[in-house]
């Protein structure tokens, strides 16, 4: 072979081998193009989904979740019958994916709200120690975070506990 049909050999390898890589390139960001726009398709259903939550079925929750709070303050006769009429209607919101925030272990800001803070030996700091209401969720939502009675941190005698949040304006 000579040196000139070798140097057009390897011309037509690099050309060949620049559009290889000019195809790649493009086809790599058509795909990222097409992930981002399915990830915004997908973003878009979801938003929608909670609009039509938050539009229609929220104010029904609330009204739900308010029900749920009188049944659990209830302390008349037949607390069975209350309880199971409490479990039917969290089941009947969870088929509209709507479930109850866990209030076991400790204070999460996030899916809590504490309406009291208390000393009790024995509790660690930020355990919950009541549950004033209900919270609940759709989703990752927190839309209605769950009232808790909190344990404080012990002062050290002769100090005097910090007030708690729904009684600060009194100090």
């Amino acid at each position: 072979m000579t040196d000139d049909a070798e140097q057009t050999r390897l011309e037509e390898i690099a050309r060949r081998l620049g559009d290889l890589e000019d195809l790649f390139r493009r086809r790599l960001l058509d795909d990222r193009d097409k992930r981002r726009l399915i990830d915004d398709l997908g973003r878009r259903v979801r938003d929608s989904e909670h609009g039509l939550f938050r539009q229609y079925l929220h104010p029904f929750i609330n009204g739900i979740a308010l029900v749920l709070d009188r049944l659990d303050r209830y302390s008349g006769p037949d607390r069975e019958y209350v309880s199971s009429v409490r479990a039917e209607l969290l089941e009947v919101m969870a088929l509209q994916g709507v479930t109850e925030v866990p209030t076991r272990g400790p204070f999460d800001p996030s899916h809590h709200a504490a309406v009291e803070t208390r000393q009790v030996t024995g509790f660690p700091p930020g355990t919950i120690l009541e549950v004033s209401s209900c919270g609940l969720a759709h989703g990752s939502w927190i839309f209605r975070p769950a009232r808790v009675v909190v344990s404080a941190p012990e002062t050290p005698s002769g100090e005097a506990a910090p007030p708690s949040p729904e009684h600060a304006d009194e100090a």
